[in-house]
């Protein structure tokens, strides 16, 4: 018998949890429309020479990053970045 266990976090994450057998799947939905609207808010700064917030990462990416081993490769970051189906989570136009 199957066994399905939902929590739902703040701001539109969502993790199931279910269990058949001896196996366990996890799965994560997140609405990124807030993490989106938020980078638009910030882009409307100017951003400062020297220190700059450069882009909001939505936490199904990040956990992704963490599986995938990248979480903490600071150049597999610049590439997620700069990539160009990226751009909506940056807050301002130049590379990173």
């Amino acid at each position: 018998m199957a066994k399905t266990t939902l929590i739902d976090h703040k701001k539109g994450y969502k993790s199931v949890f279910a269990t058949e057998d001896d196996k366990v799947v996890y799965h994560t939905k997140q609405d990124i429309q807030p993490t989106l609207d938020y980078v638009k808010t910030l882009s409307e700064y100017t951003p400062g020479k020297d220190l700059r917030h450069v882009a909001e990462i939505p936490m199904v990416v990040y956990q992704r990053a963490v599986r995938e081993g990248w979480a903490q490769d600071s150049s597999q970051w610049k590439k997620w970045l700069n990539h160009s189906d990226n751009k909506p989570f940056r807050t301002w136009k130049g590379k990173v």
